[in-house]
């Protein structure tokens, strides 16, 4: 019997060294229970796989309004009482609730996988949509050294269309940072000699000297023009703040669509870690980082310059519409009800001399 099981530490390991032990005994069962605590756990991997019967688990649920005295009434004063983000993280049965992840649970929820258009190199590179003739794209590159751990990743992200879109992804951890350069060169001409963005840490060093020195690419991002190792970015706790930052502005306002499985998966299990963000346990989060990278290239002047398009002045130009669209109109009155001092009015002091206040005074309108 495993209770609150999606809450423990390390669940899969305790998992995976127990179940041997019990699946020994004819007659054993297991009884798992717990509240929903974000997915990318094990305890949302046993629930899906009941859930589309793929193993051999029952699935149970209970909601809140199967509790005898609840009812919309209690809802509401529970959520007063609370939040609604703690009420769905505690009785909405909602792997989505944690509050912990960088991109918010309503944005999560809103993500959806498609399937790929195509599917190449040996299924490492999915396409979700083929190059058309007159976007742009930024490919967003992170470099694994190639021994079946952390995944070399790339995600290319079409930045003409409204929102931004997620194009093709790649994922693979095997290949060599040395052979990765070729990779990366194929499918960046593909999508019309995409700006390249490289992640120059540690294996990276050796992924940019590639496409610098022995392929010579052109459109590569480089953060100095004078450094010899300027090629790329350093993902310095200060870059991965900002970036970490812009992505999640992104996100929360919808100017970024994912359609990747995997993709979406690592968003959501994405979460907080000391002062930082980092997978959870048994999860990884290279495919996410080239987003963080996309974020923090996005805030750049590079970027504003070389895609004529200003992401501060994108995002703030739909939340001021938001907050005018939210504005009901209003105007001032005086003692007189045919009279109203309308907006537009205001705006313009001399379409008004004076008006009688309440005290029966004429007031010069400034």
């Amino acid at each position: 019997m495993l209770d609150e099981f999606a809450f423990v530490e390390k669940g899969a390991e305790f998992y995976t060294s127990t179940y041997p032990v019990i699946s020994s005994g004819k007659d054993s069962k297991v009884i798992i229970t717990s509240t929903a605590n974000g997915i990318g756990n094990m305890y949302h991997k046993i629930w899906q796989g009941a859930v589309q019967k793929v193993n051999e688990y029952v699935p149970f649920r209970v909601d809140w309004w199967d509790v005898p005295g609840r009812d919309e009434a209690w809802k509401e004063q529970t959520i007063a009482n609370t939040s609604q983000l703690q009420f769905d993280q505690e009785f909405g049965n909602t792997f989505f609730g944690t509050g912990q992840t960088l991109v918010s649970p309503q944005a999560l929820l809103a993500l959806k996988a498609v399937n790929p258009v195509s599917i190449m190199e040996a299924g490492d590179a999915l396409i979700y949509e083929h190059p058309r003739k007159d976007s742009q794209y930024v490919m967003c590159v992170d470099v694994a050294k190639g021994r079946g751990q952390d995944y070399s990743t790339f995600n290319v992200i079409d930045i003409s269309s409204r929102p931004f879109k997620q194009v093709a992804v790649y994922r693979n951890n095997l290949i060599s940072p040395i052979l990765f350069p070729d990779i990366i060169y194929k499918y960046a001409n593909l999508y019309n000699e995409a700006w390249v963005v490289v992640e120059n840490n540690d294996a990276g060093q050796l992924t940019c000297y590639g496409l610098h020195q022995e392929l010579e690419y052109e459109n590569l991002y480089m953060e100095s023009a004078i450094k010899s190792n300027a090629v790329g970015v350093e993902m310095t706790r200060r870059t991965k703040r900002l970036g970490c930052s812009s992505f999640k502005d992104l996100m929360d306002e919808d100017k970024l669509e994912i359609v990747d499985e995997q993709t979406i998966m690592e968003i959501s299990t994405f979460e907080v870690k000391g002062a930082s963000y980092e997978a959870t346990d048994g999860n990884h989060d290279d495919l996410v980082m080239n987003l963080v990278l996309f974020g923090y290239v996005a805030g750049t002047q590079f970027f504003k310059e070389v895609t004529d398009v200003n992401i501060r002045n994108l995002m703030y130009a739909q939340r001021a519409k938001e907050i005018e669209d939210d504005v009901p109109a209003f105007g001032l009155q005086n003692n007189d009800p045919n009279d109203f001092i309308t907006y537009e009015e205001k705006l313009d002091p001399w379409s008004l001399v004076d008006f009688k206040d309440n005290d029966g005074f004429y007031t010069n309108w400034e």
